[in-house]
């Protein structure tokens, strides 16, 4: 995988309408697949919500994983919404998530200390879309966020496929950077 570009004050794909894996660089959103076996990352092109193209995240195993699609974004303090449409068809002790780090500087590298973490979980379980929100405030100092879009399942999950389709990930923030003031 290419280095991560540099982030955007705006989601690059955010309607999966392109193959995010056989994209060209700069790639939109990556993958993180569990340390072990079993989970998949994928780009469906029947599924989604408006409309075809979709992010399936599954995994197959037993046990606690946690598989994920992210994106870093620029943020600066201030009110944000961050909203995605999400098909579950979840195994017991599963869930799909839509969570949100915002970091203290302006990339997501490893060194950016961690300001503000929230994350919503599906409700529902019958394969229709719903939409996930998480609607807060930016703190002092903010610069970035990785948005992550997740299939979590913990250690009483039996094998048995289960997944997350995401699409239609909404991002809004009146306080974008747009350059320095210096």
């Amino acid at each position: 995988m290419e280095p991560l570009p540099p982030p955007l004050a705006v989601l690059r794909n955010p309607d999966f309408d392109t193959d995010p894996v056989t994209a060209a660089a700069p790639t939109n959103w990556r993958w993180y697949l569990d340390s072990g076996t079993g989970g998949e990352l994928v780009w469906d092109a029947t599924v989604g919500s408006p409309s075809a193209g979709s992010g399936r995240v599954r995994n197959f195993r037993s046990g606690a994983r946690e598989d994920f699609w992210a994106q870093c974004v620029r943020l600066a303090p201030g009110a944000f919404t961050l909203r995605a449409a999400v098909s579950p068809q979840l195994k017991a002790n599963a869930s799909c998530e839509l969570r949100i780090e915002v970091l203290n500087q302006p990339d997501c590298n490893t060194s950016a200390g961690v300001l503000l973490t929230a994350s919503v979980g599906n409700v529902t379980n019958n394969a229709g879309f719903e939409t996930l929100e998480v609607a807060r405030t930016a703190p002092l100092h903010s610069g970035a966020a990785w948005v992550s879009l997740i299939h979590r399942q913990t250690g009483a999950a039996q094998p048995g496929y289960s997944y997350c389709h995401f699409d239609h990930v909404e991002w809004d923030s009146q306080l974008l950077f747009s350059g320095s003031f210096e």
